[in-house]
């Protein structure tokens, strides 16, 4: 049994999870619900966490991982199966020349948090550079194809001829790439920018 505040914590971030494709961090979560202190937070976590809600990780800022029992679908929803495109690089951008899928990943609405249109597709993350956005190497990020990506979002942009997973960032009219690794650059494209598709959610599979 929930109190009021941890359900609208617990729906909070299941929402932010739709929306930016990874949790909100404590920081954040501090300010949504006008918390004095980060430790009020981290209460209503461990509750959650009690209740076998969800999951922290020990690394990481946005580690927080809904699990099934707290989301409020269908529990048998059907199986959808998404394109998986192989690798993106979260780390200095690479080519990334995929044309066909390599295989399909059987996914449901339960474990992605939103209904995927049939253009959404995934890519295996490969390196470290937003691990700091909960996106960790090894991870598959569902990625929905949009004409009107919004600054803020996560994103796999084609920089330069070259494929990399970033958050997009808008500064006085010029848009341009940030890690979420303190140890990468900003990428600033010297001629072309082009934006492939959103990150909706990351799928972490737990051995």
């Amino acid at each position: 049994m929930l109190t009021e505040r941890q359900q609208q914590i617990l729906d909070y971030i299941v929402g932010f999870r739709r929306s930016q494709g990874c949790s909100p961090s404590i920081p954040e979560i501090q300010r949504e619900f006008g918390f004095r202190s980060p430790n009020a937070v981290t209460g209503h976590l461990l509750a959650l966490e009690s209740k076998g809600l969800i999951r922290r990780a020990n690394r990481g800022s946005r580690q927080i991982d809904v699990l099934e029992t707290g989301r409020k679908e269908p529990s048998t929803p059907p199986a959808i199966a998404l394109p998986l495109y192989g690798q993106i690089a979260a780390g200095p951008p690479s080519a990334f020349g995929a044309s066909r899928a390599e295989t399909y990943m059987s996914v449901d609405e339960v474990t992605l948090g939103f209904k995927p249109k049939t253009s959404c597709f995934g890519l295996r993350v490969r390196g470290d550079s937003m691990r700091d956005a909960g996106i960790l190497e090894g991870d598959i990020v569902v990625v929905e194809p949009t004409p009107s990506p919004q600054a803020g979002q996560i994103v796999v942009a084609l920089i330069d001829g070259e494929n990399t997973l970033k958050r997009l960032v808008q500064v006085k009219g010029r848009w341009f790439l940030k890690a979420e690794n303190p140890a990468y650059p900003e990428l600033h494209p010297r001629s072309d920018l082009v934006i492939q598709g959103v990150v909706r959610t990351v799928v972490r599979r737990l051995d």
